[in-house]
């Protein structure tokens, strides 16, 4: 039930900035603020310990193990090049136009049904 709540919560936000892709660049600015793109990684590193956590009871384990991997290594890759280059991509992110943001969305949305359909 918990990485259903997750999947409700993705889709919600993805559905959040297909409508209104000023949600994206409100996050992105947030992220950018001091050590908050640290907490980013935390977060995706949490969540990838509960998906491989809760697998074996999910109704397709094998998509929730690979999901909790990426998320796992996505929160640890943010480590790696130091907050400057994060901080850097996001910025690169920001000055996209909200098309992009809004195509980008529907892969926040798929993802978010996939989590609810998997778990």
């Amino acid at each position: 039930m918990l990485i259903e709540i997750i999947g409700i919560f993705i889709t919600a936000m993805g559905s959040m900035i297909l409508l209104n892709p000023k949600v994206a660049r409100k996050m992105l600015v947030f992220w950018r603020k001091g050590n908050n793109i640290f907490l980013g990684g935390l977060i995706k590193i949490v969540l990838g310990v509960i998906f491989l956590g809760f697998a074996p009871r999910a109704k397709v384990p094998q998509v929730i193990f690979v999901l909790g991997i990426l998320a796992l290594l996505g929160g640890l890759l943010l480590f790696i090049p130091g907050p400057d280059k994060a901080r850097a991509m996001l910025g690169w992110w920001d000055k996209q136009p909200d098309n992009l943001l809004r195509l980008i969305s529907l892969a926040t949305l798929a993802f978010g049904i996939l989590l609810i359909y998997a778990a």
